[in-house]
């Protein structure tokens, strides 16, 4: 057997071939193959740069006997059906040419080097040992009798036969290790090739336009998406046929369509339409020319709907949902004969979210992704007994889970697609996506595996500067670069902005010159940021690392923290006199502001039953736990009593809000728009300006005095449909 360093391998298109021991591998397993057709594939290999005849066959292969030319055309059909080779006019491995001969087409790529990193040389076996190291390394003891050397010619034998069974034990345990090495090495080679880069992925679509989410039908012929061509559109439901490579738009008067799913044997498709907190689900029949006309509610007035997915059978279709009035999602079944839905699964954590559930192959199982704590997690549900199983937990966010059989998992999360097997715990990674292109995943069959790829990491964007007041309008609009997803102001230089980057999964908060379009960085993160509020008095900054409330330094750039990872808090602010913080904490499922001394690093209780707070003077604007939304409320200090200002803000963590002298100043969103509010809270003069979702995002920055704000506007994302078959 060849030592590890001496291992030839060469790519053949789909398959590894290992040119020492004459051994073909396909997805890391070997392939079985009879001696006489390995033989021509080695000839074929050898002289692929030309096309061989048959009668060199004869001479180079079946030198060793005298075969006919019809034995000799067998072994060629052999190797074609191990190749999967079917298609003979169009030929990806053996190519063959009338009165010239036979070639190999395939792509080849040999490999210059095996020897796998994670082995170190000091841990790797050696074959290199003589049988004087052995010796040396097992002696028997001295014998006590001075004239062994004397003993009878059958001593000496047997103890030439012990030496030679223990030296035999050895090489065949040290033959075993150095294959079981060589081996792992190839699998592990082969896996790693296995790997598909995303521009390799096949284009299904076109990339005109948004596509949003996608359905596919059980035969894989139609592929339903909800999207839309223009930033001002509302998005509604396409349908896309395979077969002929048109698109058709089946509904015009939805609002924001979400979801789509295939059901009741693709007769029907099911959407969610979702606008400010009232989401629908609705169905389409596809047996009619317009599908609209023959629309039907099945839902309608609930908090929200999460992604659709296949249920127990045709009618039936599975979603997260939060009703109205309720806090929580869970898990429901829709019967779309009867329109009854029943709970499947109910969240066991508070501040958890359900986001996706699929069924496995036989009916019996649920994988259903939550994420919590800043975990994201993959739960089995036995649905005969209810019992459930954590499967799967990691940081990086999981986007969509699907069974690939009952013995694996497809997880589609930020960067890749990997196969995830039951049984033994092991990740195959099928996709690499550095750039984060993918999006939405679907497979009717488990291999066929349909994908979302948009044509930028990020859309294109710019930032607008809006003034506030009676009269609004566009002051300012920066160019910027797609890896900045956050700018603010700079109350110090109207010629900088601070700024949050995100490129290749690296966080990153700086200083950002308009002139130059430099940043200089403060601080530099694998996990994730958000920056908070910026204070150049205080010579901090606020920010959450990986859920952390934390302080950074701009003078030493070093990071202190004030929370840790096991506290759920809110946003939080600077102090009137720059001397503390304050900021909202969970605790044992309560809420309440807390007081951070930034000079003795600690922390006390200041409010309770609040869950945000900004101070105004010598008083306090501060929002009330509470479900949803958090109502406003101004204190002139902390033991009078609580005026309401009847306004409410959003705690969802990319809207903002600002107190700015008599302005409370705050952005809301729904699926669709973009709500920017301002309320005089003295007088209670209040108004409103709605915007599209990404033409004016809602994680908005305003200046010192509250005259202007500026707001990240992105255009479209074209996306197309994408795919790939796993073969492994």
């Amino acid at each position: 057997m060849s030592s590890l360093k001496e291992i030839k391998l060469t790519t053949l298109g789909a398959f590894v071939l290992d040119l020492g021991d004459q051994v073909l591998y396909r997805d890391a397993k070997e392939v079985a193959i009879e001696p006489k057709v390995m033989a021509l594939l080695l000839y074929l290999y050898e002289n692929r740069d030309r096309y061989v005849s048959i009668e060199e066959l004869h001479q180079q292969v079946w030198s060793d006997r005298i075969v006919s030319d019809t034995a000799v055309r067998s072994a060629v059909k052999k190797l074609r059906l191990i190749l999967g080779d079917s298609d003979i006019a169009n030929a990806r491995y053996v190519k063959s040419v009338s009165k010239r001969g036979y070639k190999l087409v395939c792509e080849v790529a040999p490999v210059d080097s095996l020897e796998p990193d994670e082995v170190p040389p000091n841990e790797a076996p050696s074959n290199e040992s003589s049988p004087r190291d052995t010796t040396d390394s097992v002696k028997t003891p001295p014998d006590p009798n001075p004239d062994a050397s004397e003993q009878p010619p059958e001593s000496d034998k047997s103890a030439g036969n012990r030496w030679f069974t223990t030296w035999l034990v050895f090489a065949t345990v040290l033959a075993m290790v150095v294959g079981w090495v060589k081996y792992d090495a190839i699998s592990t080679f082969i896996k790693e090739t296995q790997v598909v880069k995303v521009a390799d992925l096949d284009q299904i679509t076109s990339f005109n336009g948004e596509k949003l989410d996608i359905s596919v039908s059980s035969d894989g012929r139609y592929v339903a998406f909800s999207g839309r061509t223009s930033i001002e559109d509302d998005r509604q439901v396409y349908i896309f046929d395979r077969q002929n490579s048109t698109t058709r738009q089946l509904t015009y008067n939805a609002e924001n369509v979400v979801n789509v799913q295939f059901a009741q044997n693709d007769k029907v498709l099911v959407y969610t339409d979702s606008i400010d907190g009232n989401t629908a689900l609705r169905l389409l029949p596809l047996t009619m020319a317009e599908p609209e006309q023959g629309q039907i509610t099945l839902l309608e007035g609930v908090e929200s709907i999460g992604d659709l997915s296949q249920g127990r059978h045709p009618s039936e279709v599975l979603f997260p949902m939060i009703p109205a009035g309720a806090g929580d999602s869970m898990l429901y079944a829709l019967d779309l004969q009867s329109r009854q839905y029943s709970r499947l699964f109910t969240l066991s954590e508070p501040n958890e979210i359900l986001y996706h559930a699929s069924i496995s192959p036989d009916l019996r199982q649920l994988a259903v992704l939550k994420e919590g704590q800043g975990h994201y997690h993959v739960v089995l549900l036995n649905l005969e007994n209810r019992e459930e199983t954590l499967i799967y937990s990691r940081k990086a966010p999981i986007r969509h889970v699907e069974w690939k059989n009952l013995h694996a998992l497809l997880l589609l999360g930020r960067t890749s697609l990997i196969q995830l097997e039951l049984e033994s715990g092991e990740e195959v990674r099928l996709i690499e996506d550095k750039e984060t292109l993918l999006r939405s995943m679907d497979s009717h069959n488990g291999t066929d595996i349909f994908l979302t790829k948009r044509a930028l990491t990020r859309a294109n964007r710019l930032y607008l500067e809006q003034s506030l007041g009676a009269q609004k309008q566009v002051l300012n609009i920066i160019d910027a670069q797609p890896q900045i997803v956050n700018m603010y102001y700079d109350e110090t230089s109207d010629a900088h902005k601070w700024v949050l980057l995100l490129q290749n999964e690296i966080f990153t908060i700086g200083r950002l010159s308009l002139d130059t379009r430099k940043v200089e960085p403060y601080l530099v993160s694998k996990e994730v940021l958000e920056l908070l509020s910026i204070s150049h008095t205080a010579k901090g900054i606020l920010l959450k690392q990986g859920g952390k409330l934390a302080l950074l330094s701009m003078e030493d750039r070093q990071v202190e923290y004030i929370t840790s990872s096991s506290e759920v808090t809110s946003d939080a602010v600077f102090s009137m006199d720059n001397q503390h913080i304050y900021y909202g904490v969970n605790v044992a499922g309560e809420w309440e502001i807390q007081r951070y001394s930034i000079e003795t690093k600690m922390s006390t209780l200041l409010l309770p039953e609040y869950r945000s707070i900004r101070p105004v003077g010598d008083g306090y604007i501060a929002a009330k736990a509470a479900p949803g939304d958090g109502p406003l409320y101004y204190f002139s200090d902390l033991d009078s009593d609580a005026i309401a200002l009847n306004h409410k803000i959003d705690f969802r963590y990319i809207c903002r809000w600002y107190v700015r002298g008599d302005l409370v100043i705050w952005s809301t969103f729904d699926t669709r728009k973009t709500y920017l509010h301002t309320l005089n809270w003295r007088t209670g003069e209040y108004s409103q300006d709605a915007h599209r979702i990404y033409a004016f995002y809602p994680t908005i920055s305003t200046d010192a005095a509250g005259s202007k704000v500026l707001a990240l506007s992105v255009q479209i994302n074209d996306t197309a449909v994408v795919g790939m078959t796993i073969k492994h």
